[in-house]
């Protein structure tokens, strides 16, 4: 049985701060812009010490608590992912390409944009 493997048609076509550096700003080459609150962003790691193994240690991270985050590294992981470094220290968090595209904010979210 051939294994079914996650993609994403759209790529990145660039990746900006804005909004004093509160926001992510992604252009996706099909004209797509997607625009991420850090503070949102940041609360929706993914990763194990974030979320846990199990849902009873998740730390149940909101974007109350990082109303000041901003990003202080990013890099490419492969031609799926981007590796995000906080300004919290926390750097274990993988944020793939599929996610970023559908991670968008709320229309309440949106509308503090």
């Amino acid at each position: 049985m051939a294994q079914k493997h996650d993609s994403i048609e759209a790529f990145p076509e660039s990746l900006e701060l804005t909004d004093d550096d509160s926001v992510l700003q992604i252009v996706w080459d099909d004209g797509h812009k997607s625009r991420l609150r850090l503070d949102a962003l940041r609360a929706a790691c993914a990763c194990a010490v974030c979320q846990g193994h199990h849902p009873s240690q998740s730390l149940n991270l909101t974007p109350d608590q990082f109303r000041d985050i901003r990003i202080t590294g990013l890099a490419p992981v492969g031609r799926y992912a981007y590796h995000i470094v906080w300004s919290d220290g926390h750097d274990t968090g993988i944020y793939t390409l599929k996610r970023l595209r559908e991670m968008e904010n709320s229309p309440e979210e949106q509308r503090n944009l």
